[in-house]
């Protein structure tokens, strides 16, 4: 069975530090399609501010071209830069504005930095053959903002950056720069590429590092501090997107509220730790009956629990509330003051089974199940009473009660 309850070992709320693997210390495939997501949603802002500041450079580069560029080059080389560098920037700086491109962001601004890039070995080159050459620390300054301002993810900037340092020192080459000044600016060249990949890959695992930690928090935010179960504004965020989809693909939720019976008479007898001990122990035993990545389990308040199934029938889930009840009772908890013959720990258990429709909410259906609850307490606890509706054309019958299976010696309301 597939949870959405957190879990965590024995007491703890803790969430386990996800193991890496490979060379760049990836997470493993399920957690890093949720990094990569939230990496998605955290570039399109730098993206923007490192396409708008880059365009901004060459744009007075280009201006500067003007002024400082041989005459009978300065045509060839303003073009080039306006075409080959800031174009495609201009272009990636329009899309990342449209929706439908977001997915691809990151593939299209490894192309348009490399086209960037390539257009600076092209200015070199091409001045050099026409004997006006440009200086090259230009590639120098592209390979610097890939890796630190050009906002990509690690495997694109290295990709980017190696293509430049492997492309420059063959266009030199071919433009006919001595072998002793080419030997030496491959080398610084290599060098800057080797420096710009360590930093990108340290800057990748504080990324890294902050996603783990965020996730946390929120992890922390949306989970019980004392069962490690959603909490309630957890579930009351997430019910609606089930409700919505269980609309849609017209599937049946079982929605329950449960209630440790007596337990302010645990509390008083036991005291407040060993109370916690049983919300606890009973949160776990919820836990394990979810049965897809939909259902949910929830601590409501207090002693109150909250449970989803999502399409399951109603035989399915009267029989996992009853193996619910008897995990409860199998956890031999003494409960003196519980008015149950063998003074044992138990619970009540309301449940409201429909096929949610546009007519009724959510808040509906938990009325429902809290009613349920309350029929179950007054006739004595220790019971799950069943309504139902929500199907089209179906009347809502009378509830149903049973108590769950249980032990022998132990009688239900």
């Amino acid at each position: 069975m597939v949870s959405t309850a957190f879990r965590s070992p024995g007491d703890g709320d803790n969430i386990d530090q996800p193991r890496r693997h490979g060379l760049l210390r990836h997470f493993e495939p399920k957690l890093e399609a949720e990094y990569r997501q939230f990496l998605e949603a955290a570039l399109v802002v730098r993206i923007r501010w490192a396409l708008g500041g880059a365009v901004g450079v060459l744009i007075v580069y280009a201006l500067l071209d003007l002024f400082v560029a041989p005459k009978p080059i300065m045509a060839e080389v303003v073009t080039l830069r306006l075409v080959m560098m800031v174009l495609p920037l201009v272009v990636l700086l329009a899309a990342s504005y449209r929706e439908r491109w977001r997915a691809s962001l990151d593939t299209m601004t490894g192309l348009a930095c490399l086209c960037v890039a390539m257009g600076a070995v092209t200015l070199i080159a091409r001045t050099r053959k026409l004997g006006m050459p440009l200086d090259y620390e230009g590639v120098l300054l592209v390979l610097m903002y890939l890796y630190g301002c050009g906002a990509m993810r690690l495997h694109t900037a290295i990709a980017c950056g190696t293509a430049t340092t492997v492309v420059y020192p063959l266009a030199e080459l071919w433009a006919g720069l001595p072998h002793e000044q080419l030997a030496m600016r491959t080398l610084f060249i290599v060098t800057t590429n080797v420096i710009g990949i360590i930093t990108a890959w340290v800057l990748d695992q504080e990324g890294r590092g902050n996603f783990l930690m965020t996730r946390q928090l929120r992890g922390m935010a949306h989970r019980d501090y004392l069962t490690g179960l959603l909490n309630r504004r957890a579930f009351a965020e997430r019910i609606d997107a089930v409700w919505e989809q269980a609309r849609e693909q017209q599937r049946p939720l079982g929605i329950a509220l449960m209630d440790v019976d007596w337990f302010k008479a645990y509390n008083d007898r036991y005291g407040h730790q060993a109370g916690d001990r049983v919300l606890r122990a009973v949160g776990r035993v919820l836990a394990r009956h979810a049965r897809g990545p939909l259902d949910m389990v929830a601590r409501h308040g207090g002693e109150e629990f909250v449970c989803v199934w999502y399409d399951a029938s109603l035989e399915e889930v009267e029989a996992t509330l009853a193996a619910i009840h008897a995990d409860i009772a199998g956890l031999g908890i003494r409960h003196e003051g519980s008015h149950v013959p063998g003074a044992r720990l138990t619970i009540s258990i309301g449940l409201h089974y429909l096929q949610p429709m546009p007519v009724r909410t959510v808040t509906e259906a938990l009325l429902r199940a809290d009613q349920a609850l309350y029929e179950a307490k007054a006739g004595g606890r220790h019971a799950t009473v069943v309504t139902t509706g929500g199907n089209v054309g179906q009347d809502e019958p009378a509830p149903r009660k049973g108590n769950g299976d249980l032990p022998e010696g132990v009688a239900g309301a």
